[in-house]
């Protein structure tokens, strides 16, 4: 994931300072391939991107935050409650930027629904799919965090409402939970690394219409309208807001509390799993 936010960097022109990896050799290739320093140190950095494994964020993003470095933190936040809060107080304490990066709130189709401003109170249902091939890069987490995680983020940007019940049935690799919210309304949601084809895509029921959109191709669409398609990079657009972010002062779209949220939900649906994060 290192890889994709430095490509994605360059593509902005957003500058790169220097790479830190614990492997030399990949440390080196990245920094000849994106023209930048390596280093084994933090002496001197203002703002990072941290995207190791999720047991190592806590170790690495809080001291980080701590000595003011403003961080974006890869998804999903942290392994326990207790590191994601620890982190949001050491970005306190360092009086630096914390975002997370669930990227599908830069996804410009995304970006298009919650501009629709609709009422939590209208919403009655959501429908979320997200399947593929498994990835090689990610094997420390189950699919609710891996995968999961992201629909769940957008849900609860749309319903910031609580949840009441939590069922799901599944392994490691192949989740399907339902939620069902204070008010009545329900979240169906599936994740899966066993299927072959990619499939990412929502599904918003509300009291006067239904509303779908598709990841993927950045579209939504109603019952009664054609698609609408949306141009932009959602790592990129992600990347240049965090910056922005360090450079005003202003909270980030996804904060440390909003990823927070989001984790809680998860842990409660792996907890129904039986399968650790």
């Amino acid at each position: 994931m290192g890889r994709n936010y430095l490509r994605a960097a360059k593509a902005a022109g957003i500058p790169i300072a220097a790479v830190i990896d614990s492997n030399a050799v990949q440390a080196k290739s990245a920094a000849a391939e994106f023209g930048c320093a390596v280093m084994t140190d933090t002496q001197g950095i203002t703002a990072a991107v941290v995207a190791v494994p999720t047991a190592a964020h806590a170790a690495i993003a809080g001291p980080l935050l701590k000595s003011g470095v403003h961080s974006l933190v890869e998804k999903p936040f942290a392994a326990s409650e207790s590191e994601c809060r620890a982190l949001m107080e050491a970005a306190v304490m360092g009086r630096a930027v914390l975002q997370v990066g669930h990227i599908e709130r830069f996804n410009p189709a995304v970006g298009a629904l919650l501009a629709r401003a609709i009422s939590p109170s209208t919403i009655v249902s959501f429908t979320a799919r997200r399947m593929g091939p498994a990835s090689a890069r990610v094997s420390d987490i189950s699919v609710v965090s891996d995968l999961m995680v992201h629909d769940l983020d957008i849900v609860l940007a749309l319903k910031p409402a609580p949840v009441t019940k939590v069922e799901a049935v599944g392994t490691a690799d192949h989740a399907e939970a339902a939620l069902t919210f204070a008010d009545g309304a329900i979240a169906t949601l599936t994740a899966s690394r066993t299927a072959a084809t990619r499939l990412r895509d929502l599904q918003v029921a509300t009291n006067s219409g239904v509303f779908h959109l598709d990841y993927i191709a950045k579209s939504l669409m109603t019952d009664s309208g054609a698609p609408l398609v949306y141009a932009g990079d959602a790592l990129g657009t992600e990347l240049a807001e965090f910056v922005a972010s360090t450079q005003t002062g202003l909270p980030p779209r996804v904060t440390g509390d909003a990823a927070l949220e989001v984790m809680k939900l998860a842990w409660r649906i792996e907890a129904a799993l039986k399968v650790s994060a």
